[in-house]
């Protein structure tokens, strides 16, 4: 067993503890918006987490080669106008070529 000197300053300590424990109006309410503030916070954490989770999937492949096929696509468009134009000059030559011929033959 201790002697009572010795246990002295540890009673006065605790009973210090006990009487600084004591809850402030202040403090409580400090605590009660901290709370509040916490479970708010929480619930706009948990909203962003599912709005992550539902993000869609990342299409920059697809829309590289996307770009790649658009781009070969026009290079073929550009080569078959191009044809069409060559077409479309020979027919207009061809087409003279007969409209001679026909005024050639048909006068006699």
């Amino acid at each position: 067993m201790m002697p009572i000197y010795r246990c002295w300053p540890l009673a006065v300590l605790m009973s210090l503890a006990c009487v600084s424990c004591g809850d402030d109006p202040k403090l409580v309410e400090k605590r009660a918006k901290q709370r509040a503030e916490i479970a708010d916070i929480k619930g706009d954490l948990e909203l962003i987490d599912e709005r992550l989770k539902q993000l869609p999937p990342d299409v920059t492949d697809e829309l590289s080669e996307a770009r790649k096929a658009s781009e070969n696509q026009s290079a073929e468009v550009a080569k078959l106008e191009a044809e069409v134009d060559a077409l479309e000059k020979e027919k207009r030559v061809l087409q003279a070529e007969f409209d001679a011929y026909q005024v050639k033959y048909q006068a006699k």
